[in-house]
């Protein structure tokens, strides 16, 4: 059904009118970060670039990325509870989210956040500030501020939409899309026996059929479902004995794709069962800094590739018919990007890899073979991360906060790009692509750039 359609026949769920192009959750369907429904995109842009509409001022720390759904725009962020405002065509403003992650096992309340909480923040599609909920504990050691983009949950009936969200801390909060006011909450760091990394927990819930499934990394658990209705528990799947790692997981074929801070389970969605285990960490040889595994896996029918950063390498795996094993089909010691993910277009992989914190090429992979067929820096420029509409890629390097659109294809073809001069710190958030619309946060501020084709 196209938006036109659509549009016709709306169906109100939550306070917002719920359409086809519609941002449920982090990177979108699946966690794949291709936005199909967009089409009518501007090709080039100018040389100067982009303004925004508007910029939002008051999200407070994070990387989080927004969901959008109808007429309003969900997003999180760490801070005192002050809210923001809007500023439509903002001046100097051309123009999250997983977080980062490594080894340890601190316990589940260590860098509580005192007076500062996490917050989850309602803006209109104007840019301005419908309602702010504190949710829970921020996570205050090592780059603090809101890791988990919330995931939106249509109800059967109007106002019955919820959301969905993690802190860093290990807390879930449901919340009514509406109006903000929290309907359960769960400590899952706690009830699960959670071990931590560096950076905490940095996932986003993942939802099917009512049901939200966390990954708790924990003595107890290794994933956690819970009904989306009241929070009560569905299952719990068997501990690994593995650390906490930093990854949205994804469905594959009725398997949760789980990854922790050394290998990969495939947890069966309607039981909790765990139909298998792999070593990644043996899989891919890896020498270099291990559990520090932020990339949601890029899918395809059954097969999924999994990456981690940190000069581990990349394996496309394929579920077996049986669901109870994977196959590797092969690796790449190069394809490793950091915390970027990676998109897959008519059989072939894009993404950045990791040579530095501060650096990294630009790759293109064969998604049959695992052929490397270019490997390249961008300019003077870093990695970073990537999605894709309207037949085009769109590059958000984190060193200066480039952003650019390519074209698909053998070579690296940069088409266009400009830099994102608003907000400050790493740029890691994610972009979201919805009606036309390029959504960029970058630390305290969100910017809307229009980016139809007039």
């Amino acid at each position: 059904m196209n938006k036109t359609l659509l549009a016709t026949a709306l169906v109100v769920m939550g306070g917002a009118a719920l359409f086809a192009g519609d941002v449920f959750r982090f990177r979108g369907e699946n966690s794949q970060g291709m936005y199909m429904e967009e089409k009518g995109l501007l090709k080039t842009w100018p040389q100067e670039g982009l303004t925004p509409k508007w910029t939002y001022t008051g999200l407070g720390e994070g990387w989080s990325s927004p969901v959008k759904v109808g007429n309003r725009l969900y997003v999180t962020g760490t801070g005192a509870g002050q809210g923001g405002q809007a500023a439509p065509q903002a001046q100097g403003g051309f123009g999250g989210g997983q977080g980062r992650g490594g080894r340890g096992q601190r316990g589940a309340q260590q860098g509580q956040g005192g007076s500062r909480k996490e917050y989850v923040i309602c803006l209109d599609l104007d840019g301005k500030e419908i309602w702010r909920t504190a949710t829970g504990t921020p996570w205050e050691r090592s780059y603090p501020g809101a890791r988990s983009t919330p995931t939106y949950v249509p109800g059967e009936k109007e106002g019955e939409g919820r959301l969905v969200v993690t802190t860093g801390s290990g807390e879930l909060f449901c919340l009514n899309a509406a109006d903000g006011k929290i309907l359960w909450q769960k400590n899952i760091a706690n009830d699960y026996g959670s071990k931590f990394g560096m950076w905490a927990m940095a996932e986003c819930p993942v939802v099917k059929d009512g049901v939200v499934f966390v990954t708790a990394g924990g003595s107890k658990a290794l994933v956690v479902a819970l009904k989306v209705a009241d929070g009560s528990e569905v299952w719990t799947a068997k501990s690994n004995g593995d650390t906490l790692a930093y990854v949205t997981p994804v469905i594959v074929k009725d398997q949760l794709i789980v990854m922790t801070g050394s290998k990969v389970n495939g947890v069966n969605i309607k039981d909790g069962t765990v139909m298998w285990e792999n070593d990644y960490a043996k899989t891919v040889s890896l020498s270099g800094m291990g559990g520090v595994n932020c990339n949601s896996p890029t899918v395809e029918d059954n097969r999924f590739f999994v990456s981690a950063g940190y000069d581990a390498g990349g394996v496309l795996y394929e579920l077996k018919e049986d669901g109870k094993g994977v196959n590797v089909i092969w690796t790449n010691k190069k394809l490793d990007p950091h915390h970027d993910c990676t998109v897959l277009i008519d059989g072939k992989l894009y993404g950045s890899n990791w040579t530095s914190n501060n650096s990294g090429n630009w790759m293109c992979v064969d998604w049959e073979s695992g052929e490397t067929l270019y490997e390249v820096p961008w300019s003077n420029l870093g990695k970073g991360n990537v999605i894709y509409a309207d037949g085009l890629i769109y590059m958000y390097e984190e060193k200066r906060g480039t952003i650019a659109i390519a074209k698909p294809g053998e070579k690296l073809d940069v088409v266009s790009s400009f830099q994102i001069k608003f907000g400050d710190k790493e740029h890691w958030a994610h972009p979201v692509i919805c009606d036309g619309i390029m959504y960029v946060r970058h630390g305290n501020v969100l910017g809307a750039f229009d980016i139809k084709a007039k």
